[in-house]
Order: structure tokens, then C-alpha cells, then sequence
């Protein structure tokens, strides 16, 4: 049986099992602790439930190993069978915990998005203190796809089909920082819709500040149309009768260099296998899910962007 205290005397066995370091898991403990309480509190005041307070089980795993059980979850995408025997507790016990535990993760991860606050006239910054506390130049926009199963509703099932990936898939939108932290994450959606049909749905465009340039990959041609009164860069794009010449071909290479950061982003999310095998679970999850990961992936990045700012 998996717990705590016999997994922290092996840190490198603690870091593969659930993609973070003890130190990451601390942390994250200490954040999701209040808000988990605050709706467990609320579960149990329901208007609708039907026991009194202190009625009903009790829970057979304490918080820290439930965050844990829900970490490997998210890591290495266990069927609830084999997680509950991880931690001995049964597959109806597995996933009522995990799916309770993604709900405050997810908070915690809503945290950690947003832009920060400019410098107000009067502060006294300097420009060294301004670019390490608001470091944004760049809104670096785009999209990942991750397959779903395919659903028995010709209807959803054909909204889900993405075209670009031959495949039912959910598409997420990210907008990330030039060091990669994530600013904003949109709702997930069906996999059909154009990564600029999506952009477009999710109203990202009204969060971006104006002072930050926004770039995105050839998918997003015609971005400076929602975006007016932003700098607008965008790849490029060929067709069959316009090939790239030279000089596009380089400002190409050259954009993809500062865009990569995004592509970054998601290859640190997509860590956790939850978010790269098929989904198994229902849609409806899905997002807790994502933004679940967002609350592992988003404080790391910013800690080594904090940790290059002070070298």
C-alpha cells in the first residue's frame, strides 16, 4: 500500500509516481487545505442533504494521502481499480476522492492564472523591479488537443471530431507569458472549431492587456481583427498558390523562437498522463482536470522564472 511517509524515503520514487518533488507537494497541500474545507463545509450544510452533521462514513484516507492518490492519478492515469489498490481502498472509494480533491485543485490552479498589475503612477518602481514583478511583453496564444472517447450521440460525437487530428479530441486554449507561465486558460471544447473560432468563443481577447503583444501560429491569421488595438504577430501561412518566399520563411524561424515558450508549456502539462492518453472519463470532468495540472505546472514555472531573475 502506497502512503506518505514510506513514499518521502524515496524522493526520486515520490517525483515519478506523482510529478512533483516533496517540497511541490507540500505546498500545494498547504493551498489546497482551506479551500477543500471550506467545501466540505458546504457539501455538509446542502439544503438538499438528507443526514445531519456527523451523519454518513467517514472518510477511510486522511487529506494528505488523498492528495497523493490524487497526484498519481493525475501522473500516471491509473483505472480507479488499480489506484484503489494502491492505497487500499476500493475503485467506488478511488474515484469519490480524486473527484472531490480535483475540485479544490482546480482553485487552486484559477489562483495562478491572470495578468499582473502594471505599476501604478506614484509606486516608485524602477525599471529593473518593474520587469522582474510584471515581466509580460508577449501573449503567446495557442491550442492543444487531447483525444476523448467517442460518444454513442451522433450529434456530440460529431462535434468532437477534429479534422486536423482524424479524431475525437477536446480542445483547450492556452495564452502563456515569454517565459511561459499561463495567463489564461480557456473552457475546453469539442475538437472541431477553428483554433480562431475557438479564440473567439473563449473572449480571451477581452483579458489581454493592451500594452502586450499578441502572437499565435498560422492558425491564427486574422487574430489583429479581435485584437485592434494590440501588436498582432502571427505565422505566415502557405498555399498552393502562394508558396513563402525567403524573407517569410525567416520571419517565420525567427517568430518560432519566441513562440516556443507556449509549446513548452503544454509538453510540461502533457507530464501527466491524464492529459496525454485518451480521456477516459466523461467531458464534463475535463476541466477540472486540465486546470488541476495548471495548479502542479503553473507555481513551477514561475518559481524558475523567479530563480533566473534573481541570478
Amino acid at each position: 500500500m502506497i502512503t506518505y511517509e514510506e513514499l518521502i524515503k524515496k524522493p526520486r520514487v515520490f517525483k515519478s509516481l506523482t510529478g512533483v518533488s516533496r517540497f511541490e507537494f507540500d505546498e500545494l497541500l498547504e493551498k489546497v487545505t482551506p479551500i477543500w474545507l471550506q467545501l466540505e463545509y458546504g457539501r455538509l450544510n446542502r439544503l438538499d442533504r438528507q443526514r445531519a452533521i456527523g451523519g454518513g462514513g467517514e472518510y477511510k484516507l486522511e487529506l494528505r494521502e488523498r492528495l497523493l492518490m490524487t497526484l498519481v492519478w493525475l501522473r500516471l492515469y491509473l483505472n480507479t481499480e488499480a489506484l484503489g489498490y494502491f492505497f487500499g481502498v476500493d475503485k467506488s472509494t478511488a474515484s469519490r476522492n480524486t473527484r472531490n480533491l480535483l475540485t479544490a485543485l482546480r482553485q487552486v490552479g484559477d489562483e495562478t492564472l491572470g495578468w499582473p498589475e502594471p505599476p501604478k503612477r506614484g509606486q516608485g518602481k524602477s525599471l529593473d523591479q518593474a520587469l522582474q514583478q510584471y515581466p509580460d511583453l508577449w501573449a503567446l496564444i495557442d491550442a492543444t488537443e487531447q483525444p476523448v472517447q467517442r460518444s454513442g450521440d451522433y450529434e456530440t460525437q460529431k462535434a468532437h471530431y477534429s479534422g486536423k487530428k482524424k479524431g475525437h479530441t477536446r480542445k483547450t486554449q492556452l495564452i502563456v507569458n515569454e517565459h511561459g507561465q499561463i495567463r489564461d486558460v480557456s473552457k475546453s471544447t469539442p475538437g472541431s472549431p477553428h483554433d480562431l473560432n475557438h479564440f473567439r468563443q473563449s473572449r480571451a481577447a477581452e483579458k489581454i492587456p493592451k500594452d502586450i503583444t499578441a502572437g499565435g501560429d498560422a492558425g491564427y491569421q486574422g487574430l489583429q481583427i479581435d485584437l485592434p488595438n494590440h501588436s498582432v504577430i502571427t505565422s505566415f501561412k502557405a498555399t498552393k498558390n502562394h508558396p513563402l518566399n525567403e524573407e517569410e520563411k525567416l520571419l517565420n524561424q525567427e517568430f518560432s523562437r519566441t513562440r516556443i515558450v507556449v509549446e513548452n508549456t503544454i509538453c510540461q502539462l502533457k507530464h501527466f498522463k491524464v492529459l496525454a492518453n485518451r480521456f477516459r472519463h466523461s467531458v464534463d470532468l475535463y476541466d477540472d482536470t486540465f486546470r488541476s495540472v495548471v495548479a502542479i505546472v503553473n507555481p513551477r514555472i514561475a518559481r524558475r522564472i523567479a530563480l533566473v531573475s534573481v541570478a
